[in-house]
């Protein structure tokens, strides 16, 4: 049933060319499994969605409790009152002529290209042109409001870049975020932005702590809101995601009645879910349902209006009980709300395969060669790239010598520049690297920023070293895994020593040490503490590659080199004041007798 639906496939002409619906099929349900299997074992934490919804179906007995909606409904009327304040949606141009303005009369800028791009007809322009508007849903939060500065650079890129010149379909351009109680975050002078109150501390935790139904909701506020949907300057919108990148302009691939959005390969629903989408669509099935979530996605205002009502709501349905649990999985029931209350309305997407791209270090070589030949539009960086020093790649589950993850970046941003991967690295990797240094490295005020010449400061940890610092913290057995492969670990496994405080001398008090062949470490004085092997560049001469090894001194990260006979402790670059702090040691060890 589900193939005899019209479903629209898209496949590019050609780098930067609009797509044509006359391509080969879809991949199938088997492809898109077996495309996607390298990447079945990798977490996926800390998903940023956001979007719209409100009003349940009356036949849904798994509805948000009275509760619930009250607190939903006040927000929306706070919200809503104080729209016409210039205090609330603090908006910028960010240089766009007939784009967003600041209900305050703000100033335009924020990288601007001097080109008049309107998302109204243009002279000269074709009949034909759609131009959109892109709404990034963001939080406030650190972890997401660094993407939002990497992905509205490369959006600037990428429009300017445009071979339609002012004729580009990529125009205005909103960061939706939800923050508490709406309050602006500092940022809106960077990016054009609406802040919208996020969903109360109650309501999340109540789901499971689920953040992301923040974005259905912020998404319904603007909707909602008069003064904010003025900020959005065409009928077409791009609902976009903070691990965004732009890769080549996108062409508008919606029409008034058929939304476009991609093709996720988790999101085929089959017949052993219909029981819970029938809770909240008594009369639909698995066989209705498109495999898409709410970004990435072009879809007509319209559209997005008739969808709302029910978004919010099925998503918070499905997180109310952990029911839906067994049959959809828990990070992605925002997008089963959003795909459901979608055929709810009879509304059937364009499934455009080259929407985005989802690499990481286990990537396909069959992927590879489409990233490489510039099939996709966006950069979807949910996937980690772990490398061991000599370019193998990291199974699932695994945390390389070498780790580009946004999850590493919670409390703090990235640091300006980030280091070259190992060689062997594939090319989406350093693709992917070196769009965040570009972007970084264009902002002025970009918070982390290593110290000049690596002197003077202290070094910022980035993405070698994270296999130490988070592996035995994540993995028990982390240890014997790498007794049985790292050459130094097995050569220096049950080693004893006497050591000294600093660089220790002939008179020096001496206590023993010990590397334990469990991974723990013994040395007098010091409670439990643990040590491995360090494979990390950034360390420098003080303690060199292939024999370095990581010691956690009461909570410390602290590196020891492997000398001969001698074992030397340091104060780790990432915790000494600078280079030249960390090059004076904490302990000298010999080799006991």
């Amino acid at each position: 049933e589900r193939h005899s639906r019209r479903h629209l496939n898209t496949r590019p002409l050609g780098r930067g060319r609009r797509l044509s619906a006359d391509g080969p099929p879809m991949l199938s349900k088997r492809n898109l499994s077996l495309l996607l299997l390298p990447f079945a074992g990798v977490p996926l934490f800390q998903w940023a969605r956001s979007m719209p919804q409100a009003d349940l179906h009356d036949n849904s007995p798994h509805a948000p409790d009275a509760a619930t909606l009250a607190l939903i409904a006040a927000r929306t009327r706070a919200t809503n009152a104080a729209a016409g304040r210039a205090d609330v949606a603090k908006v910028k141009a960010g240089g766009v002529s007939g784009g967003a303005s600041s209900s305050s009369g703000g100033s335009s800028g924020g990288g601007s290209s001097g080109r008049n791009i309107s998302g109204v007809a243009v002279q000269g322009c074709p009949a034909s042109r759609k131009p959109f508007h892109v709404v990034l849903t963001a939080t406030a939060d650190n972890y997401q409001s660094w993407q939002c500065r990497i992905m509205y650079h490369h959006w600037q890129r990428v429009r300017d870049s445009d071979p339609a010149g002012r004729c580009t379909e990529l125009t205005g351009f909103t960061r939706l975020v939800a923050s508490e109680g709406g309050k602006p975050d500092g940022l809106e002078g960077e990016i054009p932005s609406v802040f919208v109150p996020q969903l109360p501390a109650s309501v999340i935790e109540s789901h499971f702590h689920f953040g992301v139904l923040n974005r259905p909701e912020s998404v319904r506020q603007l909707l909602a809101s008069p003064a904010l949907l003025r900020q959005i300057t065409s009928d077409f919108v791009l609902v976009l995601e903070t691990d965004h990148v732009l890769m080549q302009p996108i062409p508008n691939l919606a029409t008034r009645t058929t939304p476009a959005a991609f093709t996720f390969g988790y999101m085929h629903a089959h017949a052993s879910q219909d029981w819970v989408i029938q809770r909240y669509w008594p009369e639909g099935s698995s066989a209705s349902l498109d495999p898409v979530g709410p970004s990435p996605l072009l879809i007509h205002l319209d559209q997005l209006r008739a969808i709302a009502p029910r978004w919010l709501n099925f998503s918070l349905g499905l997180r109310s009980n952990a029911d839906a649990e067994r049959v959809m999985q828990g990070w992605v029931q925002e997008m089963w709300g959003y795909s459901i209350a979608a055929a709810s309305e009879g509304i059937v997407h364009r499934l455009v395969e080259e929407f985005q791209v989802e690499p990481g270090a286990l990537s396909t070589e069959a992927q590879l060669a489409e990233f490489a030949a510039g099939r996709f539009y966006i950069f979807h960086y949910t996937y980690q790239f772990e490398y061991m020093l000599d370019g193998t790649p990291c199974q699932p589950w695994n945390i390389g010598d070498w780790s580009l993850d946004k999850r590493h970046f919670n409390q703090v941003s990235p640091a300006y520049p980030l280091p070259q991967p190992p060689p062997g690295a594939n090319a989406a990797g350093v693709w992917l690297l070196n769009a965040w240094n570009e972007a970084m490295g264009s902002i002025p005020s970009w918070p982390s920023k290593q110290p000049a010449g690596g002197e003077g400061g202290q070094v910022v940890q980035t993405l070698y070293g994270r296999r130490r610092l988070d592996w035995f913290s994540r993995h028990a057995n982390g240890f014997e895994q790498e007794a049985r492969k790292n050459p130094l670990i097995k050569r220096m496994r049950g080693k004893r020593y006497s050591c000294a405080a600093g660089a220790g001398g002939a008179d020096a008090q001496r206590v023993s040490a010990e590397l334990q062949p469990t991974g723990d470490m013994s040395l007098a004085g010091e409670p439990r503490a643990r040590w491995g092997a360090m494979n990390d560049p950034m360390q420098g001469p003080t303690c060199p590659v292939d024999a370095c090894l990581f010691v956690n001194l009461r909570g410390k990260e602290a590196v020891a080199h492997a000398d001969g006979s001698r074992l030397t402790v340091y104060e780790s670059v990432y915790t000494a004041r600078s280079r030249e702090a960390a090059r004076h040691p904490l302990w000298s060890c010999e080799a006991a007798e």
